[in-house]
């Protein structure tokens, strides 16, 4: 049974179906400009070698499924880019370890991954080690999804191994008969003749290659790999990647992970300044806890603690650890396993298992690559906790929530660190760092470490309106000159000389000045050094902005939704709403295929999509070419029959939409002149037109319904400030689905949210950006209480239009208690039918409210030459 995609899964493949789309029909470069997250780099980075492919990258954090996803990633390109049925798919992976690990995974039918693919290509799919190629027939390429898994380095020329797949070998003849035009781009021997390698193999058929932790493949050395087996696109998955030069095409939050309950948050950080042992003992009985907790979850659970040991030569070692748990914490030695090089005591071990006995794993570096177990709830590291590759790996452990689904109890949904320390408040900063290093972006990994509170503050909790800010402490070598930084700092910074000088350390309090934080930089020597205390003081800026925002002191923050009246209930008003007389007729609306048509000198077809023509060279028939027969065997109702398993309405009856494909395909070969085999060759292209023209006849017939049902009283329509009804905005900042945020010099202090999500403040040209300008000149308005920059998410406000969801771009409270929602439209859009579409229910949801909510769509000048602020006050001052 195939998994369920989580939304931030299908947010990521819906973009880059769009972008691989649009890169057929417009080059790669531009489909990136058009499609890439807002917030993103959007200058398109060539691939070196190999300029024109489409090359990009998926973020996806620590913990998202990024494997998962592969299925959908072949499915899609292969229909999309390559028009290929059965794509070739080279899956490369960093180490032999994880390459083992993953064909293990594919190959086993009961697997998750395995279920995945086979559910997509109908169980037409075969599974080769890169050392296995010699295997491959002619058959198994065209017939089935054919995925060769490797390492990089398995590739590359300079290793033994590599070179094997670059040489001729006789088994892989049988794939080298086509013509010499067809193999002319292909490596040539001494002879001339196309060497039969599995290296030309790939380069025939043009395959696709899906980059697992592609953050370890942006070498010159990688990209001489791809150069030479011709990918037709590339693909990169990770966590972590090199925006020097990778594509980030999509870039997935971790609190969208944290939305879908992928992830446990926040961390929950406990210092212990003094000897390694009590922070052992606390980290214990934090486990023992929890497993206490757990009893009471629907699911069972055994939380698991990890202890980062020191090497060797250091006084907590593994042997004294150990020791400790079993003498001092009274720890079963059956329930400690040691995973270190040395000793692999959890190799081959169920730790998901009931009778598992499994607690406590020490460790001194990182765990083996792959390792994933969701029991993982507490991280302690006996040394002084420091940013690095093991921290960061250990860390991400803890992060995974147990079977992906909502916890019962609070205490089960978060993870825990234990740490020691010589100085309270760098533990956090460097945890912080450790989570930005596995993906998390500073904004969430600053709101993801929360330190322990007291009992008697954690009893007391945060009243609305009384923030409590954080106290960060820095570690410098000597006492900074605070005599020339504003006088109300005085009272934020305090310096403590060590007993034997003439270093100490600063204590932060409140949002400091620019003067001040110099006054602290400028007393470190040396460029990294700087750099380090720097981090440290920003993270203590963004740290106290997020607990002054409304959303961190629990403001609640309503904005009522338009429902209509039905039989005296109330039903939310979505997206293509229709009265209960609507009804739509498909096959009164055929497509209108008068742009397709085939050249025979050139063996091209041209074809109008998205109101641009583009030309598709014929696809060679390569079943007709290795199975002789078969082609020949397929009729129209083949094609009719495949065109409606890739042509999916909802709603639409399945025998209506087959109906409406089989006048299409007939109207071409009876009325057009178009043979079968020429339709049959060009499939792809004659789905991608038939689906285009689909959504344009449910776009025409939805937009008269809604307008008859909405605009022309077909409905009874009232908004609702009810709590069962009104949308909320969730104050857990986790909620916030940003995957990226404001980081510009003028400072927001009325967001909802500590920082604004996905505004970027500056154009490509270097000019303030639109939207950017807006969201100030709301900030600067007396009369707004807060706002938030509203975002194109499910979990975000949204109006209905005819044919989907529009999520307005700033919604805000005003003082007066009403609700402002603001769509900023630029000069070039604000006119078109899209803009007035949203303008008309914007106006609407407004009129309905009784007085509670003003809409605007606002744009730089409008029609009467007012500038934003004065579209704003207007709006705000007009009489309801």
């Amino acid at each position: 049974m195939a998994l369920t995609l989580k939304l931030y899964q299908n947010r990521a493949l819906t973009s880059l179906e769009k972008f691989l789309d649009a890169a057929r029909l417009e080059g790669p470069s531009k489909a990136f400009e058009d499609n890439v997250d807002v917030g993103l780099v959007s200058d398109y980075k060539l691939m070196p070698g190999l300029p024109d492919i489409p090359y990009v990258c998926l973020r996806i954090p620590t913990g998202g499924g990024k494997t998962v996803m592969g299925a959908h990633i072949i499915q899609i390109c292969g229909s999309s880019y390559l028009e290929r049925q059965h794509p070739v798919v080279l899956w490369m992976v960093p180490t032999t370890q994880i390459k083992t690990q993953t064909i293990e995974a594919f190959r086993d039918h009961r697997h998750p991954y395995r279920q995945e693919l086979d559910d997509a290509f109908g169980g037409q799919v075969a599974i080769f080690d890169v050392a296995e190629f010699t295997r491959i027939r002619p058959a198994d390429l065209v017939t089935k999804v054919c995925v060769v898994i490797s390492t990089v380095a398995a590739l590359r020329v300079d290793k033994e191994e590599g070179r094997k797949v670059y040489e001729h070998h006789e088994d892989l003849e049988g794939h080298f008969t086509g013509s010499a035009a067809e193999l002319q781009h292909l490596d040539k021997g001494k002879d001339g003749k196309a060497v039969a390698s599995f290296a030309n193999l790939l380069k025939l058929y043009g395959p696709l290659v899906i980059m697992d932790e592609a953050h370890n493949a942006t070498t010159p050395l990688s990209y001489t790999v791809y150069e030479r087996l011709g990918p037709k696109a590339v693909v990169e998955l990770t966590a972590t990647p090199d925006v020097s030069s990778s594509n980030v095409l999509v870039s997935v939050s971790a609190f969208e992970l944290k939305a879908e309950n992928m992830i446990k948050f926040p961390v929950i950080l406990k210092e212990h300044n003094g000897e390694w042992q009590v922070a052992v003992s606390s980290a214990v009985a934090r486990r023992k806890s929890l497993a206490k907790t757990a009893l009471d979850e629907p699911e069972y659970i055994r939380p698991i603690l990890l202890i980062q040991a020191e090497n060797a030569k250091s006084e907590a070692t593994v042997e004294e650890v150990k020791r400790h748990l079993v003498d001092t914490d009274g720890v079963d030695e059956k329930a400690i396993a040691i995973a270190t090089g040395t000793q692999r005591e959890i190799d081959g071990i169920d730790l998901f298992a009931n009778d598992c006995p499994i607690e406590v794993i020490i460790t001194k570096q990182a765990l083996k690559e792959g390792w994933d177990c969701s029991f993982a709830y507490v991280f302690c590291s006996v040394a002084q906790v420091k940013s690095d590759k093991d921290i960061q790996q250990l860390l991400g452990r803890v992060l995974r929530m147990p079977y992906a689904v909502p916890r019962r109890q609070d205490a089960m949904s978060k993870a825990y660190a234990h740490v020691t320390t010589d100085t309270f408040g760098r533990a956090a900063g460097e945890l912080t760092q450790s989570l930005i290093n596995i993906g998390f972006n500073p904004m969430e990994a600053a709101a993801a470490i929360r330190k322990e509170k007291p009992p008697e503050l954690a009893l007391q909790g945060g009243q609305v309106g009384t923030p409590e800010l954080p106290v960060s402490r820095v570690v410098l070598a000597k006492a900074p000159d605070f005599s020339k930084i504003p006088e109300r700092d005085h009272e934020r910074v305090l310096f403590v000389l060590d007993a034997e000088g003439p270093g100490g350390v600063v204590e932060l309090k409140d949002e400091l000045d620019f003067l001040t934080v110099e006054a602290i930089v400028s007393t470190v020597i040396g460029k990294e050094k700087k750099a380090a205390v720097a981090a440290e003081v920003e993270r203590h800026q963004q740290a106290t902005v997020a607990a002054k925002a409304p959303s961190e002191r629990g403001v609640l923050f309503q904005v009522p939704r338009l429902y209509s009246v039905e039989q005296g209930e109330l039903e939310l008003v979505d997206r293509g709403a229709v009265s209960a007389s609507f009804n739509w007729d498909l096959l009164s609306s055929p497509p209108d295929l008068t742009s397709f048509h085939f050249d025979e000198s050139s063996m091209t077809f041209e074809v109008y999509l998205d109101d641009k023509m583009v030309q598709f060279q014929n696809v060679k028939d390569d079943v007709g070419t290795y199975l002789p027969g078969f082609a020949q065997d397929r009729t129209a109702s083949d094609l009719i029959g495949w065109l409606d398993q890739e042509i999916r309405e909802p709603s639409i009856k399945q025998p209506v939409l087959r109906e409406w494909l089989r006048r299409a395909v007939t109207g071409l070969i009876e009325e057009r002149g178009f043979s079968l085999s020429q339709l049959l060759k060009g499939q792809f292209i004659l789905r991608r037109k038939l689906g285009e023209q689909l959504l344009l006849a449910k776009k025409n017939a939805y937009d008269k319904g809604f307008q008859q049902a909405l605009f022309h009283d077909d409905l009874e329509l009232v908004t609702s400030s009810e709590p069962d009804h009104a949308f909320t905005y969730p104050a857990d900042m986790a909620l916030y689905p940003a995957t990226s945020y404001y980081a510009g010099s003028f400072k927001f202090k009325k967001h909802y949210y500590p920082f604004p999500g996905m505004l970027p403040w500056k154009t490509a040209k270097g000019d303030d950006a639109e939207e950017y300008l807006c969201a100030q000149a709301i900030e600067l308005l007396d009369e707004v209480e807060f706002w938030v920059r509203n975002l194109v998410h499910i979990t975000q406000f949204w109006m209905p239009t005819a044919s989907q969801r529009t999520y307005p771009d700033f919604v805000a409270r005003l003082k007066d208690g009403r609700l402002f929602v603001i769509e900023y439209k630029g000069g070039d859009r604000v006119s078109n039918d899209d803009s007035k579409e949203k303008r008309l229910i914007g106006e609407l949801w407004a009129k309905k409210s009784g007085g509670k909510g003003v809409y605007l769509m606002a744009q730089k000048k409008d029609e009467q030459g007012r500038g934003l602020r004065e579209q704003l006050l207007n709006a705000i001052n007009k009489a309801p």
